[in-house]
């Protein structure tokens, strides 16, 4: 009697694993990696910029909003890509009534390393910034 219960068991829980799999194989949603230091909805939903990616080449990995502001860091590839990153992450937030996005870009590898700024505002447009690398 115990080893059909013990058998019962074992194939309950195959069979919950087995159908756990094929929903995460099967599901056209995919959770991002936003980074450690984020816990943001917001990071979440900026990340959904760029699409599902296997190897996304930026990551928001925190993002806060007050006062008709939004702080974005992101962490990417190609920092001097940062234009490109920018105008991805700005387009579906563009029309939510920000008066100043500004978008902090460093390198995945290098959180110390050169740093590009993205200001953009209704009246100015894109402003880019460089800062070089922490000695």
């Amino acid at each position: 009697m115990a080893g059909r219960l013990l058998a019962a068991g074992v194939a309950s829980v195959a069979v919950i694993g087995l159908f756990a799999a094929l929903l995460l194989v099967s599901s056209p949603v995919r959770r991002l990696n936003v980074g450690p230091n984020s816990t943001s909805a917001l990071a979440w939903e900026l990340n959904r910029a760029q699409g599902a990616s296997l190897w996304p080449s930026w990551t928001v990995v925190r993002a806060n909003s007050a006062h008709h502001a939004l702080v974005v860091d992101v962490e990417a590839r190609r920092v001097e890509e940062a234009r490109e990153i920018a105008e991805e992450i700005i387009a579906p937030v563009r029309n939510q009534g920000y008066q100043e996005i500004l978008i902090y870009i460093r390198p995945v590898d290098d959180p110390n390393g050169a740093m590009r700024r993205i200001q953009w505002t209704p009246r100015t447009g894109y402003v880019e910034s460089a800062y070089r690398a922490l000695p």
